[in-house]
C-alpha cells in the first residue's frame, strides 16, 4: 500500500457536511506528494549508487550564468507593485534557503574522512557542492538583472521579503550544523547532518514549499512572464532531487553499518516534528497574523495548518522509504491530533482574519519579540 494512503487522516473520513473542506485538503496534499513523488521516481529509479548520482550529475549539467533574464527584466518593470512584491516574496524564499546550504556544504564535503570507502559519497557531495554555488550565483543575478538590486543588498532584501516561519527553520538548521559539523566530531554526526540537510532541509521543507505553490496557482513565472526565472528554477528542482537522493543513499547507508542509527534518526524526526507541533499552534493562536502571511506567499487555502500537514506528510514519505516505520505511524498520529485541535466544531480549519492594524504592526513586533519564540 502507498505510503500516503496509510497517512490518510482519520478526520478526512470523519461524516458530516462539516467535514468536506478538510476532507477536500487532506486528499490533496496526498495527491500532490505522490504525484511529486511520481515524477521524481521517473527520474532518480535508476540512481542506486553514488557513482550513479555523479553520472546523473554529469548528463544534466546546465549553464545558470548564461539564461536569458532580458525578458524577465522588462516583464518585471511592467508588473503592479503588488505583483512585484509577491516575485519578491518567491525571490526572498529560494534566495535565503539556497545561501545558506551554499554556506555549509563545503564543511560537509570537507567532514568526511579520508579514506577510500568514502570517495565516491564524496564524489557525488562535490557535485552537490557545485550545484548550491551554482545555484545561489543565479539567484544573485535575478537580484540584480531582473529585481533591480545590488548583489551587496540581495540578502538583506530576501530577508526583508522572506516568510519568517521559513527564517525559523533557517535559524534551527545553522544551529544544528553548527553542533553536527564542529571539530573532532564523530562520522556519526557527519550522517546526521546529511540527513537534516538533505531530507529534512533540502526536501520536507524546501520541496514542500515548490509544491505547494505550483498547486495553488502560485507558479508566478508563467504568470508574470518570467520565463528565465522558470528555466533556472526548473533546473534548480532537478539538482535538488538528485540531491534528496544523495542523502537518502548516505541515510541507508548510516542505517546498515551504525549500531543505533535507526534511534538516532527517529530522534531527530521527533524533535522536527515536537517544533513543528510547537510551530502550528503557535501560528493559530496568532490571531490569523501567520495564516495571512503564509496565504501572501503560498495562495489561498495555505494557512498553518494545510503547511504543517503537508511538511509532516512529505516527512512520513521518506522516512517510510528508509524503513523507519514507527516515524511513520508517529506523523499519522500527530497529524490527526492537530487536524482535531485546530479544526472548529463544524470540521471547517479555524483561520482568521487578522485586524487591519495588527497586519501592519504584527510582523515587526514579531520580529523585534524575536520571531524564534514561535519556535519555543
Amino acid at each position: 500500500m502507498d505510503v500516503t494512503a496509510r497517512l490518510h487522516s482519520d478526520a478526512a473520513d470523519a461524516p458530516g457536511n462539516g467535514r468536506a473542506k478538510i476532507a477536500r485538503l487532506l486528499r490533496e496534499i496526498d495527491a500532490l506528494i505522490a504525484d511529486d513523488e511520481a515524477a521524481d521516481r521517473q527520474i532518480s529509479g535508476g540512481w542506486r549508487t553514488f557513482s550513479d548520482i555523479v553520472a546523473a550529475a554529469h548528463t544534466h549539467t546546465w549553464d545558470a550564468y548564461n539564461v536569458d533574464l532580458s525578458r524577465d527584466a522588462e516583464s518585471f518593470r511592467r508588473l503592479s507593485r503588488r505583483r512585484q512584491d509577491a516575485v519578491r516574496r518567491v525571490f526572498g524564499t529560494i534566495y535565503r534557503a539556497e545561501s545558506i546550504v551554499d554556506d555549509w556544504m563545503d564543511r560537509i564535503v570537507a567532514a568526511l574522512p579520508r579514506e577510500p570507502d568514502y570517495d565516491s559519497m564524496r564524489a557525488a557531495l562535490m557535485t552537490q557542492e557545485h550545484d548550491e554555488r551554482m545555484h545561489r550565483g543565479s539567484l544573485l543575478r535575478v537580484a540584480t538583472e531582473v529585481l533591480g538590486v545590488e548583489a551587496a543588498d540581495a540578502d538583506r532584501m530576501a530577508r526583508k521579503y522572506n516568510n519568517f516561519v521559513a527564517e525559523i527553520l533557517f535559524d534551527r538548521f545553522e544551529d544544528e550544523m553548527r553542533h553536527l559539523l564542529r571539530p573532532n566530531r564523530p562520522i556519526e554526526d557527519v550522517f546526521t547532518a546529511i540527513f537534516i540537510y538533505g531530507v529534512v532541509s533540502e526536501d520536507v521543507v524546501a520541496n514542500s514549499d515548490v509544491v505547494i505553490r505550483r498547486a495553488k496557482g502560485n507558479a508566478l513565472y508563467d504568470a508574470f512572464d518570467l520565463p528565465g526565472m522558470k528555466e533556472g528554477q526548473t533546473h534548480v528542482r532537478r539538482d535538488e532531487g538528485r540531491h534528496v537522493r544523495i542523502a537518502v543513499l548516505a541515510t541507508h547507508r548510516f542505517l546498515e553499518e551504525f549500531d543505533g542509527a535507526a534511534e538516532r534518526l527517529l530522534a531527530i524526526s521527533t524533535d522536527y516534528m515536537d517544533l513543528a507541533d510547537r510551530m502550528v499552534r503557535r501560528a493559530k493562536a496568532s490571531r490569523g497574523l501567520i495564516d495571512a502571511h503564509l496565504a501572501e506567499s503560498y495562495g489561498p487555502d495555505v494557512d498553518s495548518l494545510y503547511y504543517y500537514v503537508m511538511n509532516m506528510k512529505r516527512l512520513a514519505v521518506r522516512l517510510d522509504e528508509l524503513g523507519l516505520r514507527e516515524g511513520v505511524f508517529e506523523v499519522k498520529r500527530r497529524v490527526d491530533a492537530a487536524i482535531a485541535e485546530l479544526s472548529g466544531a463544524d470540521g471547517e480549519p479555524i483561520v482568521e482574519t487578522p485586524s487591519r492594524l495588527l497586519r501592519i504592526v504584527g510582523p515587526k513586533v514579531l520580529k523585534l519579540a524575536g520571531a524564534s519564540r514561535l519556535a519555543s
